[in-house]
């Protein structure tokens, strides 16, 4: 269903013992996918392109159903003994046929990765991974039944419009009721399109490993991370991605090398991975997962089935599209160790980061590390007047880090060891404290959020004020305005046409 397609990724297991059944279902599924991905919802998009000229050729039936235009007159009419308002009557009913298809088909898709949803949760139950109890999971399931429940609702009056545009061409399109009953198409058709648009910015399929992440929204943030990478990609999983995450994680540690630092070999896994994202060649992302895996550990993460190189860079993309803040504050520190550039502060290394532009909700970053070798207490203060909390003080005691984890000089980005920038990043990452806070915009356009590093006496170590734009993303708000916008014009155009058909059944009568 999804407008934006991501590379095609790993399918689905079966959950059918039988190979034969399980690979039918499973194909079905992924061609079905397929030709609703290309041609049905996304590509040519026949579900937002056929009603767009079913409205052209509602308007010409009704303009023209007192009179036809003077070339038809002279040239076709004669010929076939229909007006053009009954052409254009008939073209619209042909029109609409194909739209219930459309919708009748990809209502069909999502039906077929609903119940896959189902039974993925049921096989993990049976696994002893229960995926029910994972937070996020509640959500998850009411996103996916709620978009389930539209398409149902947008067949259904897509049906009632075609039921509609029958009585039109039995009365005729010249007549009150024909076409009372053309208005009545039309209003239940720009409904179905209404309940249709909302579910355009969630599209899910169980054909992807990562299919459920656009209609998966994470939980509001306000901790402090552990496992800086690892906590940052697990909240922004799907709960059934997640618990498969959790057994990965679990098998991938037996693969780690004997006196690495789990924390550690994780960090530096994750950090590989994002760099490879962002550019690191094959060559080199095997060169640095091998001073942190053994062999089989490398055979396990370049062979899994549901993790492939390719799921994780649709993941790690997808969170740095909504977590920007964080990532460019990873780039600020990368560049600093890459030009070997010192810290503000000599003892401490202090980051923040926020969106430049918000939309629904806005990320705080910061990151202190601990360069000296007794331990220190420090408040982190954030005021601001147009985000919810307005006024937040966060008291933190930085313990020193294992290894100094910076460099004066100028370090290459992937080396032998831990001497360059992947090390010494994974080792900042796994000894500094990250704080994650969620802020809640409350009101629109320009924005400022003030913070401060202070000592426990208030003495002000460092301050910092960023300004950013709170608005509505802009795609989001078209398709809530125009499902609205539908709404109110269908149900007036039905109801305008309920009451003037009520009027002319008594006008009849007397």
């Amino acid at each position: 269903m999804g407008e934006e397609s991501s590379a095609a990724l790993s399918e689905v297991l079966p959950l059918d013992s039988d190979e034969g059944s399980g690979f039918g279902f499973r194909l079905s599924e992924s061609i079905i996918h397929a030709i609703d991905r290309q041609i049905v919802s996304s590509g040519l998009r026949l579900i937002m392109f056929l009603p767009a000229f079913a409205a052209i050729t509602y308007f010409s039936s009704w303009a023209f159903s007192q009179s036809s235009p003077l070339f038809w007159q002279d040239n076709i009419e004669p010929n076939i003994g229909i007006g053009f308002s009954t052409f254009t009557a008939s073209l619209s009913f042909v029109v609409l046929l194909g739209y219930i298809l459309a919708v009748g088909f990809h209502r069909y898709r999502v039906s077929i990765s609903l119940a896959t949803f189902h039974q993925q949760v049921e096989k993990s139950n049976i696994d002893h991974r229960s995926v029910q109890s994972l937070q996020g999971y509640d959500g998850l399931l009411y996103q996916l039944e709620n978009s389930m429940s539209h398409h149902s609702k947008s067949l259904f009056f897509a049906c009632c419009s075609a039921l509609m545009l029958i009585a039109v061409l039995w009365n005729g399109t010249s007549t009150e009721f024909g076409q009372l009953f053309l208005l009545a198409s039309s209003s239940f058709l720009v409904l179905s399109v209404g309940q249709h648009l909302p579910t355009r910015s969630t599209p899910f399929n169980m054909v992807e490993q990562t299919g459920l992440l656009a209609a998966y929204t994470p939980p509001v943030h306000p901790s402090t991370l552990n496992m800086v990478f690892n906590d940052l990609i697990k909240t922004h999983m799907d709960p059934l991605l997640r618990s498969q995450y959790d057994e990965y994680t679990k098998e991938l540690e037996q693969g780690f090398k004997r006196g690495i630092n789990r924390h550690f070999a994780h960090e530096k896994f994750l950090m590989t991975l994002y760099r490879h994202a962002t550019g690191l060649d094959r060559k080199t992302l095997e060169s640095e997962m091998s001073e942190i895996l053994m062999k089989k550990g490398m055979e396990f993460v370049f062979s899994h089935e549901v993790f492939t190189l390719e799921s994780w860079l649709v993941l790690l993309g997808l969170i740095n599209q909504r977590c920007p803040a964080f990532f460019r504050m990873v780039d600020r520190l990368k560049q600093d160790l890459e030009s070997g550039r010192e810290p503000a502060m000599k003892d401490l290394i202090f980051e923040v980061d926020m969106e430049n532009v918000v939309t629904e909700k806005a990320n705080l970053f910061t990151l202190f590390h601990n360069l000296s070798n007794k331990t220190r207490t420090v408040v982190f203060r954030v005021q601001t007047p147009n985000f919810e909390p307005k006024d937040l003080a966060l008291t933190y005691r930085l313990e020193p880090g294992e290894m100094y984890w910076w460099s004066n000089e100028a370090l290459p980005l992937a080396a032998e060891g831990n001497e360059d920038v992947l090390g010494k990043m994974s080792g900042l990452l796994k000894d500094s404290t990250v704080s994650w806070q969620t802020l809640i915009p409350t009101t629109n356009g320009d924005a400022t959020v003030s913070v401060r590093l202070e000592e426990t006496n208030g003495e002000l170590l460092l301050g910092r004020q960023i300004n950013v734009r709170v608005r509505a993303e802009f795609r989001q708000w078209l398709r809530t305005t125009g499902s609205y916008v539908a709404y109110l014009f269908g149900g007036f155009g039905l109801f305008s046409s309920i009451i003037f058909m009520i009027i002319q059944i008594f006008d009849t009568a007397v």
